[in-house]
Formats: C-alpha cells, structure tokens, sequence
C-alpha cells in the first residue's frame, strides 16, 4: 500500500509538470516568429487588445458541460412501493484554453502566455498548437 501512495505521490505532479511544460514550450515556440505564421497554423484570434502600449492577440477556446459526476440523487419509496427519485443531475463545469501572444510593431511574437484547465497536456494532443518550424518535440537532438 505504501508503494502505491509514493508512486501516485510522484505521478500526479509530473503529470502537472508535463502540462505546464508543453503549453510553455509550444507558446515559446512562437517567440521570434511574425504572426502571420501563427494566424496560418492557429486561424484568426479570437480578440486582439492593446494593454499599456502592447498589441495583444488571444486565442480563446470555452466548453459548458456538467460534471455529472458531483451531482447527488435521493430516492423514496412510499407505502404503495413507489420510488420517487430526486436529483442534482450535477454541477456546471466551464473548461477554457486561452492563449495569448504579443507582438512588436513589426508584427513579430515577442512574448506570450496561458491559461485554463482545459489546454492541451501532451504534444500528441496539442501539437495542433506548435510552431512547426521551431518544434522542440521533433528537433531535438
């Protein structure tokens, strides 16, 4: 039993590491590269903003689903043997991706940035995201 809790202790945040480490990697994939490039792999953004003098350019994926797995059901039976059955039918969940790029005046991706419960961990998943020109996974030496 001990074996299982130190195994699971060490799975669960590798599992985070690697999640945080692709997102990272692909959106430094971007650093250095004009944003035609990734409006040609990513399609449009979503919104562009201009914060504090920086043109900002957002990719933003958003799913409402429920957890049907929180919700919670009572059942009754009454003297004639019926069941009367109440339910939550669960709790909404919202799963969201966001990624954001910067860029210079020249157009050229000079930082970017995540977030969401809902980006993609692996590189199998996500690759979809990487910059096939500078792509950490498959340049490696």
């Amino acid at each position: 039993m001990k074996k299982i809790l130190i195994i699971s202790l060490l799975i669960v945040p590798l599992g985070a590491y690697a999640w945080e480490s692709f997102m990272d990697k692909c959106i430094q994939s971007w650093i250095g590269y004009p944003l035609d490039a990734v409006i040609k792999k990513w399609g449009y953004p979503d919104n562009e903003q201009n914060i504090a003098g920086k043109k900002l350019y957002i990719w933003e994926t958003v799913d409402y689903d429920v957890d049907t797995d929180s919700g919670w059901s009572i059942s009754s039976t009454d003297k004639k043997g019926r069941e009367t059955i109440f339910s939550s039918g669960g709790v909404p969940k919202i799963e969201y991706c966001r990624k954001t790029l910067e860029t210079d005046e020249r157009g050229i991706i000079v930082n970017g940035q995540w977030k969401g419960n809902d980006c993609p961990k692996f590189y199998l998943v996500g690759k979809k995201y990487v910059n096939p020109a500078n792509d950490y996974w498959t340049n490696k030496k």
